[in-house]
């Protein structure tokens, strides 16, 4: 049995081994990526990486088990506030434009990688994806309902939503100011007749 202070070792070194991994695939792609150089830049042989992870597969499902889990639990708290439907899903993407702004290569990695995995079975981060996109869809539709927001297709908004915010915070150079965000996003989402 592995004591604690061998627990904290073990995580340190797969969160190395992830950060170099993530270097490594925005510079080669996933598919040129290999274990050699994930090693090299995690900072390990490849004995060890190949201790934690078995293939560069194995990597990349970790990566994005990490980051949509880490995603998740940042906007957790705001799924279940009591608010009107515009509120609260301001709230959410507000949110979720903060943690992606503060790490943008895992964030670019977890928006843009995802059809690189084969094997439906290893797809575990899937299901926070697809629980993040149900609440943001009820909320739309509900926002639709009480005339907040656009009347539009819930599932059609989703993908303009998610191509602006792609866009905006994840390709952008810059970075775009809290405000501007948030004005563009309450522009984009009004329905013609409202004020707010």
């Amino acid at each position: 049995m592995l004591s604690r202070r061998q627990k904290e070792q073990r995580n340190l070194r797969k969160k190395s081994i992830l950060d170099g991994a993530l270097k490594v695939f925005k510079i080669h792609g996933i598919e040129k990526t290999t274990m050699d150089e994930i090693a090299v830049e995690s900072g390990f042989g490849k004995a060890t990486l190949y201790y934690y992870f078995a293939s560069k597969d194995e990597v990349f499902i970790a990566i994005m088990e990490e980051g949509w889990k880490q995603l998740w639990e940042g906007i957790e708290s705001k799924i279940v506030e009591e608010l009107s439907p515009r509120k609260k899903f301001m709230g959410i993407i507000k949110t979720m434009a903060s943690i992606v702004k503060n790490d943008k290569i895992l964030y670019g990695f977890l928006f843009t990688a995802p059809n690189h995995i084969q094997d439906e079975s290893k797809q575990i981060w899937k299901t926070y994806q697809e629980r993040l996109y149900a609440i943001l869809k009820s909320i739309i539709e509900e926002g639709i309902k009480k005339k907040e927001f656009i009347n539009l297709n819930p599932g059609m908004l989703m993908k303009a939503i998610g191509g602006l915010f792609h866009g905006l915070l994840i390709e952008n150079e810059e970075d775009l100011d809290d405000d501007e965000f948030e004005l563009m996003l309450k522009n984009f989402l009004k329905p013609n007749d409202s004020k707010n």
